[in-house]
């Protein structure tokens, strides 16, 4: 899956999971813990969810996602998905049945406008908070159905010194090609899936900024 060797605190978080699944796949927890502890050499996949498959109340749904060399996610290949299947299928209770799929990415872009102080410059200003958002959105941030809070994105902006107010902020959707960049296919609709201040991800989808230097665009008001 082109995954990194985890790090100390992913070792501590798949080390509790394992400890309280006793070697069998009962929960959601045994389920992941056991996705995110196979072996290196049976390959690696950035993120697993799982969810509830709606047509069979004794099935579970697990969708997963890798990510390439430029730390941009990809769909899991075929022979990862193989080996992490026969994997699971030795843990696994006999009357239970595990789904594999991947998880939906959906692209988006960050457009904000912004008033900043008289004596500061302006230019220096607006790449100070496009740092701060790329720090924000950096895909090792986010889950697999995990949604984003706009009120942390305002508030990440108004923090940055030198800004005085925001007056515009707009999350877009990206997909397919745009401006000679390639997005995912994942068509999505941000007012759909707005909530009180809550953005949802379609179910076991994922957010990514795919490109941060294109997709982060702030300007002076």
């Amino acid at each position: 899956g082109g995954e990194n060797e985890p790090t100390l605190e992913d070792l501590r978080n798949i080390a509790v999971l394992s400890k309280n699944s006793q070697n069998r796949i009962v929960t959601r927890e045994d389920l992941i813990a056991r996705v995110y502890s196979m072996p290196a050499n049976l390959g690696r996949v950035f993120r697993a969810s799982v969810r509830n498959n709606p047509n069979n109340p004794l099935a579970a749904t697990l969708h997963v996602i890798s990510r390439n060399t430029n730390n941009q996610l990809i769909y899991s290949a075929d022979t990862l998905k193989e080996n992490l299947v026969m994997f699971l299928n030795k843990h696994r209770l006999v009357s239970d049945a595990i789904d594999l799929v991947d998880a939906q990415v959906v692209n988006l872009a960050i457009d904000f406008s912004i008033v900043v102080e008289k004596s500061n410059k302006s230019h220096i200003i607006i790449q100070k908070v496009n740092n701060v958002l790329k720090n924000y959105f950096k895909i090792e941030n986010f889950q697999i159905d995990q949604p984003i809070i706009t009120g942390e994105i305002e508030n990440l902006i108004l923090n940055t010194v030198g800004v005085i107010n925001l007056i515009d902020l707009k999350i877009s959707p990206r997909a397919g090609f745009f401006k000679n960049r390639r997005y995912s296919s994942i068509r999505y609709s941000v007012k759909r899936h707005l909530d009180r201040g809550y953005l949802y991800p379609p179910p076991g989808g994922i957010f990514e900024i795919r490109y941060p230097n294109d997709d982060i665009k702030g300007k002076i008001m």
